[in-house]
């Protein structure tokens, strides 16, 4: 029986990203289904209402997830999501609980508190990302700026347009979209930093010191270290979503693309090959065997 991975890329990232491809080659060489979700106007999908996506909207991923299930009923299904995508993800599993679907999952370069991650955002070199990140929302907007016409209430759709940061892009439009009173209030309501302690699937965070974008002080290490179903791994260098060293570094997969694979092998092979979905009383949490070559470092 095959085995379905789920992949959700980062905040204006889709199915054509070399880091997207790259794993989903390595685990179709696995023998495994694979799925790509591309949020609302990534990767030239669709956008037919005045909405795109956000780090607290969740509504997308339940739906990825239920139609996968409903194409597979027999399968186990595991996720990996990066930078924002990943914050979706863990936000999901602490909303699921017990509840969950999916039988395992990775996050990769989460921003975890997006408080801290905005205030960091602004200093020094980060600010050449911003730039970069708010260009990319922008070029999705154009593409779809007749929808947002003549919006009433508290949008700030020329602001949103001319952004020059993620933050300005937020506050004009996103924030306005899913209901929050300010862009701070967003941020502060949207981390997925205290859904660590809901989750109930086996989770592997993987977290580079030196990240830019996902700082190493909003990684919630407490709560991971008390969830006996998350495990912890943070690299010394790495940068954001820049892991080149491995065996195929630095014009191949990246150094998480082998240890994403082996845990989520060593998951399904732990908690048996039925699947979860149609086995009452499925085993939940990280098996009590290790997981070969992972360590903790924080």
């Amino acid at each position: 029986m095959l085995e379905v991975c789920y992949w959700q890329p980062g905040l204006t990232g889709g199915s054509q990203d070399t880091y997207v491809r790259h794993m989903l080659l390595r685990a179709r060489s696995k023998g495994w289904r694979v799925v790509v979700f591309n949020s609302r106007g990534c990767a030239n999908s669709p956008v037919t209402t005045a909405k795109f996506y956000s780090a607290s909207f969740t509504g997308d991923l339940r739906q990825v997830v239920d139609h996968v299930l409903t194409r597979y009923p027999q399968s186990n299904i595991y996720a990996a999501g990066w930078s924002l995508g990943a914050n979706i993800l863990v936000r999901y599993l602490g909303e699921e609980t017990d509840k969950c679907s999916l039988s395992g999952a990775v996050s990769m370069c989460n921003p975890f508190n997006l408080v801290i991650a905005d205030e960091d955002f602004h200093k020094g070199f980060n600010n050449i990302y911003d730039r970069a990140l708010a260009n990319s929302l922008r070029a999705i907007f154009k593409k779809h700026a007749l929808l947002f016409e003549g919006l009433d209430g508290e949008y700030d759709i020329p602001k949103a347009a001319n952004a020059k940061t993620v933050r300005d892009f937020d506050e004009g439009l996103t924030r306005v979209s899913f209901g929050f009173r300010s862009v701070d209030d967003y941020y502060s309501n949207s981390s997925s930093s205290d859904s660590i302690k809901n989750v109930s699937i086996p989770l592997l965070c993987i977290q580079a010191d030196n990240d830019p974008i996902a700082p190493s002080r909003g990684i919630p290490r407490e709560d991971i270290k008390a969830n006996p179903n998350c495990l912890l791994i943070v690299t010394p260098e790495g940068g954001h979503l820049g892991w080149v060293a491995g065996d195929e570094a630095p014009f191949g997969c990246p150094w998480t693309d082998p240890i994403v694979m082996e845990f989520l092998e060593h998951v399904h092979n732990e908690t048996g090959s039925t699947s979860k979905n149609s086995v009452a009383n499925e085993p939940q949490g990280v098996p009590k065997t290790s997981v070969p070559h992972l360590s903790e470092h924080v």
